[in-house]
């Protein structure tokens, strides 16, 4: 019995917060004549990390959301890159990305990164090129999009 709760005291924060992968990289083939579409991707959603009291949770994790507007008749990739503005964090992948099977909007294009746990955020500007790629690796036009979020100031009742 010691043992059982031992391993469960040990074992939980290891557990405690984890995500589902979103992305996996994008497989290109020697399919011929597969033409990428130039993406047009919308800022759908951004959730900045936080400190909720759980050092071993996952509300430290800052999240970016994109959101496609025409999904392509034929499966293609996206290489997204910062070109202008600072971020804190690594947030794009090198390669080409598409969703996993766990995301249930295929147009949805979900980044992670380690925001901090705090109760204030650093403001951020950004610009992203975003190119889409096809199965046989040939390259669209890029759509560049700005992404921005003003930061979150720590709230002026708390003192420490």
């Amino acid at each position: 019995m010691k043992l059982i709760v031992f391993l469960v005291f040990i074992s939980s924060p290891v557990i405690a917060g984890s995500f589902r992968p979103m992305l996996e990289e994008f497989q290109i083939t020697t399919e011929e004549g597969a033409v990428a579409i130039k993406p047009d991707f919308i800022v759908a959603s951004i959730h900045r990390g936080f400190d909720d009291g759980n050092s071993t949770s996952t509300s430290d994790a800052g999240i970016i959301t994109f959101q496609i507007g025409t999904i392509p008749p034929q499966k293609q990739g996206y290489i997204f890159e910062i070109v202008e503005g600072e971020f804190e964090d690594r947030l794009f992948y090198e390669a080409p990305v598409t969703p996993t099977k766990f995301v249930k909007n295929k147009g949805s294009f979900t980044f992670i990164w380690l925001d901090g746990d705090s109760d204030e955020q650093e403001a951020f500007k950004i610009k992203v090129k975003i190119v889409g790629v096809s199965k046989s690796g040939a390259l669209s036009e890029p759509q560049f999009l700005e992404v921005s979020h003003p930061g979150i100031k720590k709230p002026w009742w708390k003192l420490w």
